[in-house]
């Protein structure tokens, strides 16, 4: 918490994503009495569309059109509700609002890169003193991994690769610059087997060294959703593990985007974590 109140300060609470979207922590909220640590990120779209809404009466259509004022943004929040109390050394259960394009491995980036800057001191072994900082990693529940969803009359539908360096990319004689690259493979195979799964492993392995940033897979789940879900670099051997979500009710109806946390969802976040 100190380390993001240091980087709030510092107003590096913000990160701007491939597609130009912008994702800002904007509240840091510590329940000290309930051990818990809420923090609420915005996803904003400056290029987004204005909505349309259309309503069907009988034979009938009426379409209504939004406009946005000048330089507003399209925006969507997202609380993360982490409990304080660890399970095991150094490791905390959180729980993260479904909102599109706020999954976790995007809000990490914020809080790694808080924790990364901020340095402290501790003695070693020898007891010369020496600096450091935290690191932050996002795991899914155990009970939760690729096998056991695929399983449950799950797919996987796509693996997407991304990169900003593009080194093939056709010189546009300084007319242009390219900015992002995508490549869509459908999978082929069974996903369940060993066979694949080291397959999957090898493959990320070779395409991280061509500079490939990120690495995911676009999955559709028994319960009717559809997750995405990045492959992090430190866990691309291992068992794929991701959160599926789990839906809550709140006694009110919640606007899209908020500025200020809302209690309702943090009670609900702290109920589903006590169920383990």
């Amino acid at each position: 918490m100190d380390a993001l109140r240091v980087a709030q300060r510092s107003k590096k609470l913000s990160v701007r994503q491939p597609n130009g979207d912008d994702v800002d922590l904007i509240a840091i909220v510590h329940d000290e009495k309930a051990k818990l640590l809420t923090l609420l990120f915005h996803r904003t779209s400056p290029d987004a569309a204005d909505p349309a809404y259309r309503k069907v009466i009988e034979d009938r259509i009426s379409l209504r059109q939004t406009t946005k004022e000048r330089d507003e943004e399209q925006a969507v929040s997202a609380h993360l509700v982490i409990d304080t109390r660890s399970f095991e050394a150094g490791a905390y259960n959180a729980a993260l609002e479904e909102m599109p394009g706020l999954s976790l491995s995007v809000v990490k980036q914020i809080i790694a890169g808080a924790l990364t800057d901020y340095k402290y001191a501790y003695e070693d072994k020898k007891g010369n003193e020496q600096e450091t900082y935290s690191t932050f990693k996002a795991l899914g529940q155990k009970s939760e991994n690729l096998t056991d969803a695929l399983k449950k009359k799950g797919s996987i539908n796509y693996l997407t690769l991304t990169r900003t360096k593009i080194p093939d990319a056709p010189d546009s004689e300084g007319i242009a610059e390219p900015t992002l690259e995508r490549l869509r493979y459908k999978i082929v195979g069974d996903p369940t087997s060993k066979g694949w799964r080291e397959g999957l492993a090898k493959f990320v392995t070779k395409v991280r060294e061509q500079e490939w940033d990120d690495v995911s897979l676009d999955l559709s789940l028994d319960d009717d959703r559809h997750r995405t879900v990045k492959l992090e670099r430190e866990a691309e051997a291992a068992e794929i593990m991701f959160v599926r979500a789990e839906q809550v009710v709140v006694s009110r109806d919640l606007t899209p985007c908020t500025m200020e946390v809302v209690p309702e969802l943090v009670e609900a976040a702290q109920k589903l974590m006590a169920k383990g």
